[in-house]
């Protein structure tokens, strides 16, 4: 294993029973994540790439295959582990923000503190710091989300991603409920947490104009992996 190889993934399948009738979301992904790495995963809906992405977030459980993230094999590990190293290494960006509507966004990137052990003391000195990363959102700590635009609420839900440092950081269709241009914004954001952080970032999504601030762009089709384009 190269010692730039974050995340290895070997025949991956996964498959869904509904009624005794079968179906596979992914039927045989081999793929390898780089430290630093800033990677796209694009491919028509129904593709399989949320559920890759819910793979490699130790979210759900192959059917078959291998996952090694920092050379763990996670695929034998119980759910307790599971959501312990899910809680140290990797945060996650929906296109739903999920924020909590009666918390300010000072309280939603706290309550993520909170989640990843952070101790009482330091929660709000720590919050402060991580919304002052991103630009425009510390005055806004005081607000509630339905004070906020769409691109800023995604903002916030970025900020309680950082919380626990992670190592990985998964974003699914971070942009699908933003305009292009907030959208943009949102992308430049990741792409500039991935130089300056090295946080390593996972980014599904189908829109052409995200694509292009990835370094390495994975097309899925049908559950496979049908080509990669090298970006950067």
């Amino acid at each position: 294993m190269s010692e730039d190889e974050l995340i290895i993934i070997e025949n991956l399948k996964k498959i869904y029973k509904i009624k005794n009738v079968e179906f596979p979301a992914l039927r045989g992904i081999n793929l390898k994540i780089y430290k630093g790495e800033f990677l796209g995963i694009a491919g028509p809906s129904g593709s399989g790439k949320t559920t890759l992405l819910d793979m490699i977030g130790l979210l759900d459980s192959p059917t078959e295959g291998k996952i090694i993230i920092d050379k763990k094999d996670v695929t034998k590990f119980d759910e307790d582990k599971r959501a312990i190293f899910r809680r140290k290494n990797i945060g996650f960006v929906f296109q739903s923000y999920n924020l909590i509507s009666y918390l300010t966004v000072l309280e939603n990137v706290e309550l993520a503190l909170a989640a990843a052990g952070y101790p009482v003391s330091k929660r709000k000195a720590k919050a402060e710091e991580i919304l002052s990363m991103i630009p425009g959102m510390l005055e806004l700590k005081n607000k509630k989300p339905n004070e906020l635009s769409a691109g800023q609420q995604q903002r916030v839900a970025i900020a309680r991603a950082l919380a626990n440092d992670p190592k990985i950081l998964i974003a699914d269709e971070p942009t699908a409920n933003l305009d292009s241009k907030t959208g943009e914004a949102i992308v430049e954001l990741l792409r500039k947490l991935n130089e300056e952080k090295g946080v390593t970032i996972v980014m599904a999504t189908h829109d052409p104009m995200m694509m292009k601030y990835v370094d390495r762009l994975v097309y899925i089709r049908d559950g496979l992996i049908e080509k990669e384009v090298i970006q950067k």
